[in-house]
């Protein structure tokens, strides 16, 4: 039996002494792996999945279909984080719903706005993939669709028992992204940090390059080992990288003195 819509997307506290970095999974998939970052980050970076509803801790909730009513519920919740340091990471449509919400924030004028945006395999807006349609097909058929889109979706899948969990999660996050109309206003306001796997089958660095003309400030775009999904398993290099280029933007936020 489904459950109402939980109360509350972020379940970590806001940690006004360290970087906040909340984080949102890719399609059909839950934000359990960011937590796997906290070592090779270190004590001054604190990790705030974004537990979206059908998956993990929610499993039982309804998924939500709709971008326009998922960055509601976010920037309601990111009122808490009001004068800390945060940014958005975002692993594939991650990085859609951290791009959408960041508009919302802009056009609410509330003073709440991520340092930056960690864009994970997440090809820019104007240049993405079309995804299979799932909805109204047999589960047979959604599953031919997955693996013709891209066949590392299916590792868990594969599993009958897991594929009956899963595929409402995945049919919901497609439709999300499908149905999201991009519009490039107002635009981004914040740095982008883009990471592209060298292996990454489904999305290309340039796919991913176009994401430089959506933002008024800065951008680069760096290659880490891995496929599309590299984020699960996070290399030294990965978060070396990242940390410093956090590190380097938030000196560059800080006051002169003297």
């Amino acid at each position: 039996m489904l459950r109402k819509m939980p109360k509350m997307l972020l379940t970590t506290q806001p940690s006004p002494d360290k970087y906040n970095l909340i984080c949102f999974p890719y399609a059909g998939g839950n934000s359990h792996f960011y937590l796997r970052w906290r070592q090779l980050l270190g004590h001054d970076i604190a990790i705030h999945p974004v537990h979206l509803p059908g998956r993990g801790n929610y499993i039982k909730t309804p998924s939500l279909n709709d971008m326009d009513s998922l960055v509601n519920i976010m920037a309601r919740e990111l009122t808490l984080f009001r004068g800390m340091r945060f940014a958005f990471v975002g692993t594939s449509m991650g990085g859609w719903i951290a791009c959408h919400l960041t508009q919302k924030l802009l056009r609410l004028n509330v003073n709440l706005l991520p340092e930056c945006l960690v864009l994970c395999s997440t090809a820019s807006p104007e240049h993405r993939f079309l995804l299979p349609d799932l909805d109204g097909v047999d589960m047979r058929t959604a599953l031919a669709r997955i693996r013709d889109f891209n066949p590392a979706c299916m590792r868990t899948l594969r599993h009958p028992e897991l594929a009956s969990l899963f595929l409402p999660v995945l049919q919901a996050d497609f439709k999300l992204c499908r149905e999201w109309r991009f519009a490039n206003t107002p635009r981004l306001n914040c740095p982008v940090l883009a990471f592209h796997g060298e292996q990454d089958s489904l999305v290309s660095e340039e796919m991913m390059y176009h994401w430089q003309t959506l933002t008024d400030r800065s951008f680069e775009l760096m290659q880490v080992r891995g496929d599309h999904f590299f984020s699960e398993t996070p290399s030294e290099e990965f978060c070396g990288i990242l940390k410093d280029k956090l590190n380097k933007l938030s000196d560059l936020r800080r006051p002169v003195v003297g």
